[in-house]
């Protein structure tokens, strides 16, 4: 196991505080609690091998950011495959539906330049959404696309060959709907004109640095990739995507999507994806501790908001049959957050034993 926290807790405490840019100039107060939830920290670490064993999941990498810097990395495990790779800050995950809040982020900076309005019907810049017109389709708007309001189901019955339906009625109500983040990339790239992995590259991936993150596979990453494990930890076989698809086919690392993370944490950069948009009523808030537990479910432009006493916390998770489970969440007010991505589906469990542990940080 490799982790940039010590294994005594109290100079890890110390490392968070100084990280964190505190040090003597916390409070009394403050600093006890600061060197509490450090302990806390370096015990959930000691524990890592254990839930892992637990989970079956192999290998995972977890990072922490308080005060908007982060404080803690903790990488376990193997990334499988024969080579036996150290899982690593730089190992490439599938990041599954995390991929969503890149889109929807490259779509609200066209928002911003008057370039996509968020009412607008899309049959205005895409005609013929559908191989077959759906009643109500001329309603859809980037917002409920944005937000799983467009009706569309999470996927199409039948496979990709099957035609698009409805499941509901756009505006109606909440539905997940990974075929609708698929429309919306369309729309994104109807606008501008590029494919999305070369819109990505050109507004966020250069800009913030993120030059291990792709929507489509590169060889170049080959030598840093994880295997994915189903939930008994047995290896599954790779897939390589080599059409961007913004609902899952994003790969990148705990440097790379951290960097994205630690963005969000800036109100210029996450500005009005966090407002809510639609409550989620199928959805239960995540058991956190109080006071980070949370109240009720909305969906905002891209990201899953969990309104608690602590504040508002905007998070995502995303699930890949292939064998990835990832899990990120943060807060503006208090300029925390956390990301975790793995090489195994059992790390749904784990992730939400960690958010059960840790709550907002």
């Amino acid at each position: 196991m490799r982790s940039t926290g010590s294994a005594e807790p109290g100079l890890l405490a110390r490392r968070a505080l100084l990280l964190a840019g505190l040090g003597a100039a916390l409070p009394a107060g403050a600093a006890v609690a600061s060197l509490e939830h450090s302990a806390r920290l370096w015990a959930f670490e000691q524990s890592m091998p254990a839930l892992l064993a637990q989970y079956k999941v192999p290998g995972l990498a977890l990072r922490l950011w308080q005060q908007g810097q982060p404080v803690w990395t903790c990488c376990v495990g193997q990334g499988g495959g024969s080579e036996r790779r150290a899982i690593a800050p730089d190992t490439i995950f599938e990041l599954a539906s995390m991929s969503k809040p890149v889109l929807a982020w490259l779509a609200m900076q066209l928002v911003q330049a008057g370039r996509l309005q968020l009412d607008a019907p899309i049959v205005e810049t895409i005609p013929q959404p559908f191989e077959r017109p759906q009643p109500g389709q001329e309603r859809i708007t980037a917002r409920m696309l944005l937000s799983h309001q467009s009706g569309l189901p999470n996927w199409r019955s039948g496979g990709d060959d099957a035609p698009l339906l409805l499941q509901g009625a756009p505006g109606q109500g909440f539905i997940y709907s990974g075929e609708g983040y698929q429309l919306l990339q369309l729309l994104v790239e109807r606008i501008t004109g590029l494919p999305l992995q070369a819109l990505a590259e050109r507004e966020l991936f250069g800009p913030l640095g993120m030059n291990s993150s792709s929507f489509v596979w590169r060889p170049s990453l080959d030598a840093r990739r994880a295997w994915g494990h189903d939930e008994a930890g047995a290896p599954l076989s790779r897939q390589d995507y080599s059409k961007a698809n913004a609902a899952y086919t994003l790969y990148s690392s705990l440097d790379d999507y951290g960097r994205f993370l630690a963005a969000m944490l800036k109100p210029a950069m996450s500005g009005a994806m966090l407002q809510p948009q639609v409550r989620a009523a199928d959805r239960e808030p995540l058991p956190r501790p109080e006071p980070a537990r949370g109240r009720a479910i909305h969906w905002g432009l891209g990201w899953v908001l969990d309104d608690t006493a602590a504040g508002r916390i905007a998070y995502h998770s995303g699930s890949n049959s292939t064998g990835f489970r990832s899990y990120c969440q943060f807060s503006v007010e208090r300029g925390s957050a956390w990301l975790l991505l793995s090489n195994g589906l059992g790390a749904g469990k784990l992730w939400r034993h960690l958010a059960a542990t840790l709550g907002d940080l």
